[in-house]
């Protein structure tokens, strides 16, 4: 039997990392392996798992529509995903931005949390 292809994620403002099957999403990382990804409805409608990726954004899967409309609406950074709806395919680097994170603060005319 074939083992199954592993990634790694990795925090690097924490120094957390961990090794996942490749296809896992974020959120079933952080279930078990304790990452610091909070999260919430897991349907791309709250942002409390608003992730930033650092590194290896093509390592990531494709952004669905609702999780694009859902970054719209915040005008979050192009760089951001929503952990509950992104799959892991390869070696990533990722920072999470709680929802008191001054990076949250949208741009002058935004919408505000």
């Amino acid at each position: 039997m074939e083992t199954p292809k592993t990634v790694k994620i990795i925090f690097p403002r924490t120094g957390q990392e961990c090794e996942v099957d490749a296809g896992d999403t974020l959120v079933d990382a952080t279930f078990r392996h304790d990452l610091p990804i909070r999260y919430r409805c897991e349907r791309a409608v709250c942002t409390t798992c608003l992730t930033e990726v650092m590194e290896g954004a093509p390592n990531l899967s494709e952004m669905e529509e609702r999780e694009r409309q859902t970054l719209a609406a915040i005008k979050a950074q192009p760089h951001w995903r929503l952990a509950c709806q992104v799959s892991v395919l390869g070696d990533v680097k990722l920072d999470y931005l709680p929802i008191t994170d001054p990076r949250r603060k949208p741009e002058k005319g935004g919408i505000e949390f």
